[in-house]
């Protein structure tokens, strides 16, 4: 009986890892499309910190593409009754003036984009005309800005000795003037993008209201000193 028993466990053991040693069969599916038998199994520890690191990132692009536009949906839509409020055929709609400047140590490229991606489908949501006075370098805002008020406080009667030179935005404001056409009542209004910007936009305003309308005179050219010659004898 003990050998008997002994016999059937030593047949039990040989059959189980037989059992263990034989690879499961392939998936049919797989076997006809050539491809070898996939066994599903954690991935190692490099393949685990790959997966972490691509998908938070692109995570974090999702979500941020998301949220932004749900804000634009959100400013769109609180704009948008003015789209469709209607205006006399003598009237012009009302025009903003946007300011973008070079951030510094940039380029406009960066402020360019900011505004096309923040500002622009919100403006465009509520059918406002604007027109964007670029910075490239610094100061520009701020001699722009001061140059256009001062050309304002000439047009109010503001005596000045500089004579204003008549371009293209003149010309079409005195056709318009001439037809009957006026613009908008109210506010029209200034959209600042950037710190830096809004630094220069605020000294223009100082500059275009404070300041004197004239340039200031050139210095005076400094006098000539008489050459000091010391008289010889001719012998």
């Amino acid at each position: 009986m003990a050998e008997s028993s002994n016999s059937a466990a030593a047949s039990g053991q040989a059959q189980n890892a037989a059992s263990k040693t034989t690879p499961k069969p392939a998936n049919p599916a797989f076997r006809m499309l050539g491809l070898p038998n996939f066994r599903f199994k954690l991935p190692s520890r490099n393949w685990m910190i790959f997966f972490t690191i691509t998908g938070s990132l692109t995570a974090a692009i999702v979500y941020d593409r998301r949220e932004r536009r749900r804000v634009q949906e959100k400013w769109c839509d609180l704009v948008a009754h003015l789209s469709k409020e209607t205006l006399p055929i003598e009237q012009t709609r009302r025009k903003l003036t946007v300011f973008v400047a070079a951030p510094p140590g940039d380029g406009l490229r960066i402020a360019r984009e900011h505004f096309k991606e923040y500002v622009k489908p919100i403006l465009v949501a509520a059918a406002l005309d604007y027109t964007v006075i670029e910075g490239r370098r610094e100061g520009d805002v701020r001699a722009i800005l001061a140059e256009q008020i001062r050309k304002h406080r000439r047009k109010a009667g503001e005596p000045s000795s500089v004579v204003e030179e008549v371009g293209n935005e003149d010309i079409i404001a005195d056709a318009r003037q001439k037809i009957g056409v006026v613009e908008e009542p109210g506010p029209k209004g200034d959209l600042v993008i950037g710190r830096h910007t809004w630094k220069e936009y605020i000294r223009g305003l100082h500059e275009g209201w404070l300041g004197p309308l004239d340039p200031p005179s050139p210095p005076a050219a400094p006098a000539e000193e008489p050459e000091e010659g010391g008289s010889g004898e001719k012998g």
